[in-house]
């Protein structure tokens, strides 16, 4: 946590706050420390400014004191002031859109002036996600992805789903064919093996099956979104075999900050968000709400399914069904989130954290059936840091997360409660850097799971406890060679023992840099996957199985970067692989009943390459383009059964400038996907067939204006050539745009 202290003739923190918030035995324990009473100190006040290279002033920067809580942010005019113990520190100064600055304090009296450069790329962001240390991009021994503030303001998404699609090939969404919720799949692998964190915390509650409830995101509370591909086994374990998501919400860092916003489009869709933020003295408070809306409505095939039938006599046999129709259920989603802190000193801080969600899905008529599916979570969360020095730093967290459903007959107004996920985990993390050339991450969790669901035999519960050590070493081994080596034990109360390793390394020459790693993953079989027992309408059961064994994979992973004033290119590689894959298999009794029964299958494999490109021009010109290709061919029979498109990308181009007071903003964005035949069995006649699920497109152009006084205007047009999926009865991964969409949003800051 951050803190300011702009009033000189005050103590570090003001006396009634010191009674309040710091008792007897935590004064006790800052003794143990070593640390000596603030009144024994000897103080002065620190001023400055921080201008671009221009000399323009740079307001909401944030200035902090390096390997300390200390910090504030600019005003208006780019001035900062704070108040610090006698003796030389170390300033840092950084700003969205410029490379950081360090500069040391001088004599009483001085003002420190900060003239920070404009970034050419986004490599100088800071990134936590991968090593659990913060760190400018560049020197991530891991790859990387981050979504940026400024890419999350430029698209304007309503949703984590569509800032996803924008941003990252290889993404793919599709909808659940119950449900109609959306899932995922990411690099090959679906949402099971894709690991969603909320500042470092696990998630619970699914909305379609085995995916996270995307709703549940609050898209206007995100500050950055770090992607780690691959097998994060070392740090995060279970469930991110395929990779790491991680969200990181926003902060406070001024005196007082506030925001409400209004977006309104053409096709119903409406999002209202506001939050409210002070920072005074030790004391920090951000809460945060919004409210999404959409009706439902209903979409009609342009043509039917055509589906293409193998035969014995070598000639297929191609069926075109009759147009069907799809109805798309609408939604109403609203939340808060709440973020407390207090600094007791530049060393030692604690935060809170609390968040709601609550989300009514509606029908049309024809779907009613006279009953809503509601979801409710609730989540809490306490954390405390200790910084020793820069090199030597103490966290302890907790965090549990409760996610529930119901469905809400509305005739009757009898709720029948059919799910309940609850997540308990606890950290202890230590980091350390014993001289120049090391870094060391060490730590134990405890992760905990009760899981009620409706597909367990009468509705049971069941339980699962994972008890967690990680060891994680980097090590510099020579100018431009770093080395990273960790190992994560994983304790299951149904698996036992398990140990996950994993090496990597970089190699910066001049402007290239290489990454390359190992890494295994180890994924239990989850609660549903053990515990299942549920009858499909008389056509099917699906059934758990208890003699799973978890699934273990193995990653290669090789990347080249080249970074050349303006211009940065990466292109990465990766190939995993699976043993003892969980699949459903089909089985058939001898009394003829049909099942579908979680098993351990054979070694699976997905590989594939990631290409992007940009470029940052120094008139205010921005491009971005990236390529994915995957290969995840689930071969059966000779038949690929899988629905990953192999080839998708995306683009953007931008444009923002300064026209008087005004900063004015454009930028086009899009997204391609290509085509591919889903192979399937028909179980009756045993004959094999696949539809063709068609290539689409789809492009966005936003042009906005900030304005004095914090207001912007942003107008939008989605899906700007009007494309539309022929046939989206049978596809599920079709996209549900009904044509352009024009988009209006406001939004005040104070």
């Amino acid at each position: 946590m951050i803190y300011t202290r702009e009033d000189a003739g005050r103590g570090l923190l003001p006396r009634r706050a010191r009674g309040a918030m710091a008792p007897a035995c935590l004064l006790l324990a800052l003794c143990l420390f070593g640390r000596p009473c603030a009144a024994a100190e000897e103080w002065r006040v620190v001023r400055g400014v921080v201008q671009d290279d221009r000399g323009a002033a740079l307001p909401h920067a944030t200035v902090r004191v390096k390997g300390t809580n200390a910090g504030t942010e600019t005003n208006a005019a780019g001035e900062f002031s704070l108040r610090l113990r006698e003796g030389r520190h170390a300033l840092v100064a950084s700003h969205v859109g410029f490379e950081p600055m360090e500069r040391a304090t001088g004599d009483d009296g001085d003002v420190i002036v900060f003239r920070l450069s404009r970034a050419l790329n986004d490599l100088e962001e800071v990134v936590v996600t991968g090593t659990r240390s913060e760190r400018p991009l560049k020197d991530a021994p891991v790859i990387t992805r981050v979504i940026t503030s400024e890419d999350i303001r430029r698209l304007n998404p309503l949703d984590l789903q569509s800032l996803l699609e924008y941003e990252l090939p290889g993404v793919q969404f599709g909808r659940h064919h119950g449900t109609g919720l959306p899932t995922l799949t990411f690099q090959g692998m679906d949402a099971g093996y894709v690991l969603f964190l909320v500042d470092g915390e696990r998630v619970a509650g699914e909305g379609a099956a085995d995916n996270v409830d995307f709703n549940r995101f609050d898209v206007d509370n995100i500050e950055r979104v770090e992607v780690v591909r691959g097998a994060m086994s070392t740090l995060y374990g279970s469930n991110a075999l395929g990779g790491v998501v991680n969200i990181i919400t926003k902060d406070v860092r001024r005196r007082l900050a506030g925001s409400a916003s209004a977006t309104v489009s053409s096709r119903d869709e409406r999002k209202y968000a506001a939050s409210l933020g002070a920072r005074r003295g030790g004391f920090s408070t951000l809460t945060s709400g919004s409210y999404r809306t959409r009706e439902p409505f209903s979409l009609a095939d342009a043509e039917g399914t055509t589906t293409v039938y193998e035969t014995a006599g070598g000639r297929d046999s191609v069926v075109t069904g009759t147009p069907g129709k799809t109805d798309v259920s609408g939604y109403r989603v609203w939340q808060v989130n709440e973020k407390l802190g207090y600094n007791f000193n530049e060393r030692l801080s604690v935060a809170a954290t609390g968040s709601y969600y609550s989300f009514r899905r509606s029908y049309l008529a024809s779907l009613n059936n006279k009953k809503a599916d509601l979801s409710d979570e609730y989540s809490v969360g306490a954390r405390a840091k200790y910084i020793f020095n820069e090199n030597h730093i103490l966290e302890l967290s907790y965090n549990r997360d409760h996610f529930d459903k119901y469905i809400d007959y509305v005739l009757t107004g009898r709720k029948e409660h059919t799910y309940r996920d609850v997540l308990n985990n606890a950290r202890l993390a230590y980091s350390l850097s014993p001289g120049e050339r090391h870094h060391i991450v060490a730590g134990a969790e405890l992760n905990t799971e009760r899981l009620m669901h409706y597909m367990f035999r009468d509705t049971a519960a069941n339980e699962v406890q994972n008890y967690v050590y990680y060891l994680q070493e980097e090590f510099r081994a020579m100018e431009g060679l770093s080395l990273v080596a960790g190992a994560r034990l994983d304790y299951h109360s149904e698996y036992n023992l398990h140990v996950s390793p994993k090496v990597s390394a970089m190699y910066r020459r001049g402007a290239f840099t290489f990454r390359g790693g190992f890494a295994t993953g180890f994924r239990s079989p989850s609660l549903k996957e053990l515990y299942s027992e549920w009858d499909h309408q008389g056509m099917f059961t699906l059934l758990g199985n208890r003699d799973l064994k978890p699934e273990v994979s193995r990653q290669y992973s090789l990347s080249a970067e080249v970074n050349r004033g303006i211009f940065n290119a990466t292109v990465s590689g990766y190939v995993n692989r699976f043993e003892r894959k969980i699949v459903l298999q089909d089985v058939v009794d001898d009394n003829g009943d049909y099942f579908m029964v979680n098993m351990n299958s054979d070694e699976a494999k997905t590989a594939g390459i990631d290409m992007t490109a940009r470029a940052r021009f120094p008139f205010g010109l921005g491009l971005r383009a990236s390529y994915a290709y995957v290969d995840d061919y689930a071969e059966v029979d000779g038949r690929n059964r899988s629905s990953v498109r192999p080839h998708t990308a995306t683009f953007r181009a931008e444009y923002g400038q300064d026209i008087g007071k005004v900063r004015a903003h454009a930028s086009l964005s899009g997204r391609w996907m290509c085509s591919v035949n889903v192979w399937s069995l028909n179980q009756g006649t045993g004959i094999y067939y696949y539809q063709k699920n068609a290539a689409r497109s789809n492009w966005k152009l936003n042009l906005a204006g900030e304005f004095p006084r914090g207001i912007s205007l942003m107008a939008g047009i989605d899906n700007i050539f009007n494309f539309k999926d022929k046939n989206v009865t049978g596809d599920t991964y079709a996209s549900l745009s009904r044509g352009i969409d024009y988009m209006l949003t406001l939004s005040i800051k104070i």
